[in-house]
């Protein structure tokens, strides 16, 4: 048994990775919200790509007076390009191309219409209220940089800008496994010493959450499955970049994930981790054909995998997906409760981090077992906690890795 701290288990996966590329490909706007930009994006056109009124108003021809014949009237997208001589106006609504000719805009407020001639009550100069073409940027400007993650608001200016396809890395494809005949899925009849499989539906929305194209397959650990599993297994991770289990890979009889494992071809890079909770734990990586596969195999235990995934396995999928930066913020906070354990080794705290008179405050789950798991459904950091550091008392200083952000 191979057993490492969980920097030196982040150093071997990540150097497994060292020569890993990430494909490209494109995609329509509609597919693209939280993918990760590859290549920068450009400015297909001008923004804006030509004059327009920044409200409601009279496009006019000055001629140094104060009277207009009004000879046209437009809506946003109509265009009006017939000839507009000086002393003329054209009305138009917010956001409409301003007529070639025309080289003012009146605000309708300051505009007194009778019939088709308007007088303006203001004095307004010449060259006044048209937001030029181009004012944002120019044709080929660079508007989104490679390793750019696609939110909401990069998206409307991509197509804004013109893009119709977006460069961004393909998505990793998990295979994700979960272990044990213990575990049943809901709609399913629970026996007595059975329980629902609460990682199934923990880790496949947190796999998609982190950009990945998830597979999803049960591990029963019977021995007399354990051939048909194996085969199973083995076909589902043919084109796989990662593939992520939860259960199977302590010491107990039927904990069968590494053995499977080995079927595959793995080589281990470590099979346990100094850390609570999540200290079962199994890395590994398959070279076939020249394309590798990293393995995470983590703990059953709800809290432990919860720990691990985060720790290991979003930095990997981070780094698969093009994200530049793969690590959690870290917050200094004061402690809201006291944390009675001692730390034999690097121990992870999973509870809240709130802010309470502008301060950072971190209030521990009520349970911190391995196998804890109504603390989940509110968790949104992790306080680290040095191996030796005594027992901690209210209000203590500690940090904390955020792993969302605190509302």
């Amino acid at each position: 048994m191979e057993i490492v701290t969980i920097t030196e288990a982040r150093r071997r996966l990540d150097g497994a990775l060292s020569s890993y590329e990430a494909k490209i490909e494109y995609v329509t706007p509609n597919q693209a919200l939280g993918r990760i930009t590859a290549r920068d994006i450009t400015a297909a056109c001008d923004y804006p790509p030509y004059r327009k009124s920044p409200f409601d108003g009279y496009a006019i021809h000055s001629h140094g007076g104060n009277a207009y014949e009004v000879v046209a009237t437009i809506g946003a997208g109509i265009v009006y390009d017939g000839p507009v001589a000086a002393g003329q106006a054209v009305r138009l609504m917010t956001g409409c191309a301003v007529p070639d000719d025309c080289d003012t805009v009146v605000p309708q407020e300051y505009a007194e219409r009778q019939g088709n001639h308007i007088r303006v009550t203001e004095s307004i100069p010449p060259g006044s209220n048209i937001i030029p073409k181009g004012e944002e940027c120019r044709s080929g400007a660079v508007i989104i940089p490679a390793g750019t993650k696609l939110t909401a608001g990069a998206l409307s200016v991509a197509v804004g800008l013109g893009n119709e396809r977006l460069p961004v890395y393909a998505k990793t494809k998990v295979l994700f496994l979960t272990s044990g005949r213990e575990l049943v899925l809901p709609g399913e009849v629970r026996h007595h010493g059975q329980i629902y499989n609460s990682n199934a539906y923990l880790f496949q929305p947190l796999l998609e959450q982190y950009g990945a194209e998830v597979t999803f397959y049960h591990v029963s650990d019977g021995p007399d499955q354990l051939a048909d599993e194996m085969a199973a297994v083995r076909r589902l991770a043919r084109d796989k970049d990662l593939i992520v289990s939860t259960g199977g890979v302590s010491v107990g009889l039927y904990d069968t994930m590494p053995q499977i494992y080995q079927s595959l071809g793995a080589v281990q890079l470590y099979d346990r981790i100094t850390m609570r909770p999540g200290s079962a734990s199994y890395g590994g990586v398959i070279e076939t054909d020249g394309r590798r596969t990293l393995i995470l195999g983590l703990s059953g235990n709800p809290s432990a995998s919860f720990n691990a995934f985060h720790l290991l396995a979003v930095p990997i999928l981070r780094r698969l997906n093009g994200e530049r930066n793969s690590e959690f913020p870290v917050v200094t906070c004061h402690l809201g409760d006291a944390i009675h354990k001692k730390n034999p080794v690097d121990r992870f705290v999973q509870g809240r981090l709130t802010y309470e008179q502008g301060q950072p405050i971190f209030t521990p789950n009520t349970t911190l077992t391995s196998s804890a798991l109504l603390g989940l459904a509110h968790t949104n950091a992790l306080a680290y906690i040095k191996k030796g550091t005594p027992p901690l008392p209210k209000g203590a200083p500690i940090e904390v890795i955020l792993l969302k952000a605190v509302p």
